[in-house]
């Protein structure tokens, strides 16, 4: 029997992390640094609102697929467990940021954007099994 399409041996742990882990986790800062900027506006005019929670669809689905590809090359869970906990993750780590916004001055907390933010998640997660 020829296994020649199987890996002699499996990739080391921290290869692992950085292939799969560490994309989430650079993620992860970048909305942490987001969050971080005083007052962020994108537009000077009444479209700045929309602009802002379109980002946050896109930011927050992006999360969400970055989390089911590590799920997924790190786990031997079903789609079902890694799009929950994808979904999850992504909608606990939402609030953790809307607490952060609550310390930054110019911005607030907010459930609508927690809500948006999981919203994003779930199409994302929903579009592409």
């Amino acid at each position: 029997m020829n296994n020649t399409s199987l890996p002699l041996h499996p990739p080391h742990p921290y290869r692992l992390f950085i292939e799969l882990w560490l994309p989430v986790l650079i993620w992860c800062v970048f909305i942490f640094y987001l969050s971080s900027i005083p007052h962020l506006r994108f537009l000077q005019n009444h479209w700045d609102f929309l602009v802002r929670k379109i980002g946050h669809l896109g930011v927050y689905g992006i999360l969400a697929r970055l989390v089911a590809r590590a799920l997924t090359g790190s786990t031997l869970w079903s789609w079902k467990k890694i799009f929950m906990g994808s979904l999850v993750f992504t909608i606990l780590y939402a609030c953790t940021d809307e607490f952060h916004q609550s310390f930054v001055p110019g911005r607030s907390a907010t459930v609508h954007d927690v809500l948006i933010d999981s919203a994003g998640a779930w199409l994302a997660l929903g579009l592409i099994p």
